[in-house]
């Protein structure tokens, strides 16, 4: 059984009237890669704040390693952070800022500058380490920004949502870099709003919304959720109530709506062959088609269940 580095308990934040965490619980096992996923304003820079330390004023309780996170500051030096916003200094070069980042924590000069080295060859940065990080691109500096959260070894690495800004390559990098930190035994707890990444990168997922967590598990146990179900988007020309009010007579019968919204609808049939009539049933209500598709359970199809909404709303 693999051991529990990381215990929240009711973590909940407000910013006056606005609830940014409410009784937030979640438990990180060691090596584990879990991807947090949820649209804007879901609450999860605010977790990463907390944990990282830069948040005060919430309830709740965090035990890392056993112990109140925030009981004894020498527990911090075991997470690594990786913020949204890049955390190193344009002029300098790679080499230069994980040295000076290394050199914060304490790590001798040598032993700085031999991890320094790996973590540059680890995210692909050994022929550029010697340049000023300004003339990076966006893929890179997010690269950079990742070994500098790694550079004191943490056992815990916490990313909010890493490949904001970048392309299709450097993303792809980057989820590599985190799978591999997981496979080397650090725990990830690493934000995002995009399906294909947690999919692709995640031992667990938690699916969050307004503050708490609404699912949390492997993919295919998420899946679980849904169930056998087909599940059917329909596109077209139609506004969202026109939609709702149109199927609405067939809701439950064999038929669940997932999300309607202006132009786009996702639903989920527990029998296929109930296909047709909706679509006869569509057409009655004077509700054009301009295209359907039929998909499998996938986690999308969680997310609309769990939260209401598209990650797009």
């Amino acid at each position: 059984m693999q051991q529990t580095i990381l215990e929240i308990k009711n973590l909940s934040k407000n910013y006056g009237e606005t609830v940014a965490l409410a009784g937030f619980s979640l438990d990180l096992a060691r090596g584990e890669v879990l991807g947090l996923l949820g649209p804007n304003g879901a609450g999860k820079t605010t977790l990463i704040s907390i944990l990282s330390g830069t948040l005060r004023g919430f309830t709740g309780s965090v035990r890392f390693l056993g112990q109140d996170l925030f009981a004894d500051r020498r527990l911090k030096n075991r997470i690594g952070v990786v913020p949204q916003e890049m955390a190193f200094y344009e002029d300098l070069s790679a080499m230069e800022n994980l040295m000076f980042w290394g050199g914060l924590y304490d790590i001798a000069g040598k032993e700085r500058k031999r991890r320094a080295q790996e973590l540059l060859e680890r995210v692909e940065l050994s022929a550029r380490a010697r340049e000023p990080v300004k003339k990076f691109s966006g893929g890179m500096k997010r690269r950079l920004n990742i070994a500098i959260g790694l550079i004191h070894r943490p056992e815990l690495l916490l990313l909010d949502e890493p490949t904001v800004g970048i392309d299709v390559q450097a993303k792809v990098s980057i989820l590599d870099i985190i799978r591999g930190v997981g496979g080397q035994g650090t725990s990830v707890v690493f934000t995002t709003h995009q399906l294909a990444e947690v999919e692709q990168t995640c031992s667990r997922i938690a699916i969050m919304d307004q503050g708490a967590v609404l699912a949390a598990g492997t993919l295919a146990e998420l899946i679980r959720i849904v169930g056998e179900k087909e599940i059917v988007e329909v596109s077209g020309p139609f506004s969202a109530d026109a939609f709702s009010e149109g199927i609405r007579r067939l809701n439950g019968d064999g038929m669940e709506i997932l999300s309607v919204a202006d132009g786009l609808a996702m639903l989920a049939f527990a029998d296929s062959q109930r296909i047709p009539a909706m679509l006869q049933h569509l057409f009655q209500n004077r509700l054009a088609v301009a295209d359907l598709k039929i998909k499998s359970p996938n986690l999308e199809a969680v997310f609309l269940k769990m939260t209401g909404r598209s990650l797009r709303d």
